[in-house]
């Protein structure tokens, strides 16, 4: 038996599977004697930034971001007892409600095709929930593992909310004991506990990665992955042939070329961009915050910039400074362009200071204002600090069925919506379910008035609800309305945090609901010109951040994959004139264009540029999108190097709406049917 050789052995003989050699060996002495590298303000930021988290990670990544652990320390610590290094999970089980199943988690990189073995110690600090080892993993809400329970040891295969237990055996924990444990895996998996076989268990596929699970303190010793040569050499040739199936992909798609780059100064900034089209020339405008009394929850703009493709300044209002304080916020900025007076010229609507401004696009003159509402002691107002409201996000409408959306609405941050007309008067208050971050504004039954969905209830342009949906927790993200079939009704799609990725019919009935995790972005394109309809992409942040799933027009899952990176956007682009492909981030490790299987087919060039962030623009309307990307001191924009112009017509989110919480489409005219 393997078991009664040495553990630490590099090259191990066993006469029924020949030479064994180890392929990973991590015994933790490269890393600092300190936690394992994590986001210390367990902050938003990763939703659409791409948040490089500084410190040595080896060749582990740790899959888990949660809100709760906020003033908590990292997941992960390492430390020594003098002779030998281990890894501690240091956080016990700190996850309650939705997150009740959330596991701390440690994951290694790379993925195994070939049946390998893995051996570690286990020494566990308490007993009462479960720790062990993941393998096969696909997503940290999809793997198999070992578990050591308090009475109990347990092969679990976890698929989202469902822990299936494959085999399991009684197990007496022994206080202070270090326990050498061995799992074979392949499809008949088997596990070792001190050279004794104490589970077995078929297994439908072992593709996947190792990693450490647990919702106890526990300590690690050195994990070594072990495979026979026969194995390490299919291993090997599984990894070359995937990499040459991307290469062959790649090698179909023109390498993206950058063809302009813009001094940011000192106005530079997060993801609180909007862009503005209007003489045929383009135009930015970027916002700088500070933040008062609770993290991002009551900011205020300090600075609001107008400037031109060039870098040339039109107007500023505020005083610039582009630190990180001023520059990085997880939440929206109320700014919005749009033509609100029906002039035929482009205004800036936004609010500051407790103040609502209506100001010319291009010389910064207001044009009308209006204070915000007096909310001290308003019964519909919990938890605010202030006495007047600080405007969380502004939208343009037509309630009034003017012909052009002339209204207006603002919000605070998840309680209430205020609705005004062209003259700055209020029409209509909503108070009902959490309102989430930005609500979708469309003449949804074609007559004339525009509509509200915010969070889970419709709203008619007088301020009435029209149907609401059964969900109460958490809230939603971000709204797509659009049609996923050609000529097919209508449909809304919602990214909606703990409730999940779902599919509302315009009565407000459920066509499709998805688990996730918590559901953060969405997007709907023809993705797959060989397949029947429009595709939906959605991600997970909270919980399980790097989770990507894409559907069908159905809703019906396609693919799934855990990318390792964060900030993932999704977001549609019209690339090249040919295919639509999905934006990730601007990172050099998994940024660039993917394509429906989620394969980075156009990755962004090792050419220096700024990578926090990104948005997606057809600056020059000629139906081939450029893409954005910048940091607080420089913006740099980039287009396909080879493109073929098309005629085809899309419909995409409106322009005078932008928001870091918004589910992004793109949908030919032809196909895009009014319902």
């Amino acid at each position: 038996m393997l078991g009664l050789f040495s553990f630490y052995d590099i090259i191990i003989y066993n006469k029924e599977k020949g030479k064994m050699k180890t392929i990973y060996e991590e015994n933790y002495n490269d890393f600092p004697l300190d936690e394992f590298p994590y986001d210390k303000g367990h902050t938003a930021l990763g939703e659409y930034h791409y948040l490089e988290i500084p410190g040595y990670k080896g060749n582990f990544y740790d899959p888990i971001a949660l809100h709760q652990w906020r003033s908590k320390d990292g997941s992960w610590l390492i430390t020594s007892d003098g002779k030998n290094r281990y890894i501690e999970q240091n956080r016990a089980d700190e996850a309650t409600g939705a997150f009740t199943n959330l596991y701390s988690m440690l994951v290694l990189k790379r993925t195994l095709y070939s049946p390998y073995e893995i051996e570690t110690t286990i020494r566990p600090f308490m007993i009462d929930k479960p720790v062990g080892i993941s393998f096969a993993y696909k997503t940290s809400r999809k793997y198999y593992a070992f578990f050591m329970k308090e009475d109990a040891i347990t092969l679990t295969y976890r698929s989202e909310e469902t822990f299936l237990d494959l085999a399991v055996a009684k197990f007496d924990f022994e206080i202070g004991k270090t326990y050498k444990v061995k799992i074979e895996v392949g499809t008949h998996t088997k596990v070792f506990l001190d050279n004794k076989l104490v589970l077995e268990a078929k297994i439908e596929n072992i593709e996947g990665k190792v990693g450490f699970v647990a919702k106890s303190v526990v300590r690690y010793g050195t994990l070594k992955i072990i495979m026979t040569d026969e194995n390490y050499d299919s291993q090997i040739e599984k990894e070359n042939k995937e990499n040459a199936r991307l290469e062959e992909k790649r090698s179909k798609y023109s390498p993206l070329k950058c063809i302009k780059k813009i001094n940011l100064k000192n106005f530079g900034t997060g993801r609180q961009l909007r862009v503005a089209k209007y003489n045929n020339k383009c135009y930015f405008l970027m916002a700088q915050h500070q933040k008062r009394i609770m993290r991002d929850s009551f900011a205020h703009m300090s600075c609001l910039t107008c400037f031109d493709i060039e870098g040339n300044i039109l107007w500023q209002k505020g005083e610039p400074n582009n630190d990180f304080n001023h520059t990085m916020i997880s939440c929206d900025l109320p700014f919005q362009v749009s033509d609100i007076n029906n002039d035929g010229k482009l205004e800036v609507i936004y609010a500051v200071d407790f103040k609502v401004y209506i100001c010319d696009l291009l010389s910064g003159d207001v044009l009308k204002e209006m204070p915000t509402p007096i909310i001290y002691k308003d019964p519909l107002v919990k938890n605010e600090p202030l006495y007047q409201l600080n405007v969380d996000a502004i939208r343009v409408a037509d309630f009034e069925g003017l012909g052009y959306q002339g209204d207006f609405i603002i919000k605070d941050r998840y309680q209430n919506v205020w609705a005004y007309n062209k003259d700055m008067e209020l029409m209509w208050r909503y108070n009902h379910k959490n309102t989430g971050h930005f609500p979708y504004i469309y003449d949804i039954n074609n007559d004339g008035f525009d509509e509200m969905l915010v969070g889970y209830d419709l709203v008619s342009h007088d301020g009435k609800i029209i149907w609401s949906l059964p969900m109460n927790s958490d809230h939603t993200d971000e709204i797509i309305y659009t049609n996923l079939e050609p000529n097919g009704d209508k449909k809304f799609v919602l990214a909606s945090g703990n409730e999940g990725m779902n599919i509302i019919n315009s009565d407000g009935s459920i066509y499709k609901h998805n688990e996730i995790g918590h559901a953060q972005r969405i997007s709907v394109a023809d993705y797959d010109k060989d397949r029947y309809g429009n595709e939906i992409i959605a991600t997970a942040f909270w919980g399980s951040p790097g989770i990507v799933c894409s559907y069908n027009y159905k809703g019906e899952l396609l693919a799934e994959k855990e990318f390792i990176t964060n900030g993932i956007l999704v977001s549609p682009v019209s690339y090249d004139g040919k295919n639509i492909l999905s934006l990730t981030n601007a990172s050099l490790n998994e940024g660039g264009l993917m394509d429906i299987n989620f394969d980075i087919v156009v990755p962004f060039p090792d050419d220096g540029h700024p990578n926090i962030t990104c948005e997606v623009v057809d600056i020059d309307d000629d139906g081939i999108d450029e893409i954005l990307v910048w940091n607080a001191y420089e913006m740099w924009i980039y287009k396909a190097s080879n493109y073929e112009l098309t005629t085809k017509k899309y419909m995409r989110y409106p322009e005078n709406a932008y928001s870091n919480y918004r589910g992004e489409f793109i949908v030919e005219v032809e196909n895009e049917n009014r319902s």
